[in-house]
C-alpha cells in the first residue's frame, strides 16, 4: 500500500506529491477519537447521488465505492484504523500507511486533530473515503487514473453533504477547503475540464497515466501529456 517503513515511530510513503512523505503517528486522545467517530458516522450515512456518479463515470472515472456506507463497511471488514499523524508536508491532508503495530491505517494530518466543527468533520470524512479507495487496491502501484478515481470519492462525499445541508460549508476558506474538497467539487463538475486537467497534472502528473487496476482513460492520458509537454 505504497509504504516504506523507516523506524518504529515514523515512516515514509509515496503519496500525492513527488518524493516521499514522512509520517510520525500521533496518539488519538478523546477529542481525536470523537472527531474520527463523528466523521465515520457521517460517512456511513451519506448517500451518493446517482446523477453525480453517472457524470463522473462519463468522464472515464470509476469511483471505488458508490456510497459512504460501502466505504465504512470496507474499513471495518479490513480492520483499517483511522489515526492522526504529523506529516513532513503540511499540504497533504491524508495518507494511507501502517500504524506502529503494522495495521493498515488511514492517517489524517495532525494539523486537523483539534478541528471539531461540523465542516471540518465532514472534510475529514471525505479524506477517509479517498484513502479507503487506495486501500481497496491492496497493491503498491499508483497512477493518475487511480488518483482521479479516488478524488471522485472526495467529490461525491462533499456534494452529498452539501445537498443535506446547503450552507454547511459557507465561509470555509482554509487551505483544506479552497485547495481541497471544495475545489475538486467545482472542477469535476465544470463543463470545461481544462482547469481540472491542469490541477491534476500539477500534483499527480509525474505518475504513469494508468495501472493494471485503473486503466488510463482519455482524460488521464491527456493529463499525462500535459506533464510531458511541461
Amino acid at each position: 500500500m505504497r509504504i516504506a517503513p523507516v523506524s518504529s515511530n515514523s515512516f515514509g510513503t509515496r503519496n500525492a506529491l513527488k518524493g516521499v512523505i514522512y509520517i510520525s503517528p500521533v496518539k488519538n486522545g478523546k477529542t481525536q477519537e470523537g472527531i474520527i467517530d463523528s466523521a465515520l458516522d457521517s460517512l456511513d450515512e451519506v448517500v451518493f447521488s446517482k446523477d453525480d456518479i453517472s457524470h463522473i463515470k462519463s468522464m472515464g472515472i470509476t469511483p471505488p465505492f458508490e456510497s459512504g456506507e460501502e466505504v465504512v463497511d470496507f474499513l471495518e471488514e479490513e480492520n483499517i484504523d483511522v489515526q492522526y499523524g504529523k506529516f513532513s508536508d503540511k499540504k497533504v491532508h491524508a495518507c494511507l500507511g501502517r500504524s506502529e503495530d503494522g495495521n493498515a491505517t488511514v492517517f489524517i494530518n495532525s494539523r486537523y486533530k483539534d478541528s471539531k466543527s461540523e465542516p471540518e468533520i465532514l472534510a475529514t470524512a471525505a479524506a477517509i473515503a479517498h484513502e479507503a479507495g487506495h486501500a481497496k487496491d491492496k497493491d503498491n502501484s499508483n497512477s493518475i487514473q487511480e488518483e482521479l478515481d479516488n478524488l471522485s470519492l472526495n467529490v461525491l462525499t462533499h456534494r452529498a453533504f452539501e445537498r443535506e445541508n446547503p450552507h454547511v460549508f459557507d465561509g470555509c476558506n482554509s487551505y483544506r477547503f479552497t485547495e481541497g474538497v471544495s475545489l475538486y467539487s467545482k472542477l469535476f463538475f465544470d463543463d470545461d475540464t481544462t482547469a481540472l486537467k491542469a490541477r491534476v497534472a500539477d500534483i499527480y502528473g509525474y505518475m504513469k497515466a494508468g495501472d493494471d487496476k485503473h486503466p488510463a482513460s482519455p482524460l488521464a492520458n491527456e493529463i499525462k501529456q500535459l506533464d510531458i509537454v511541461a
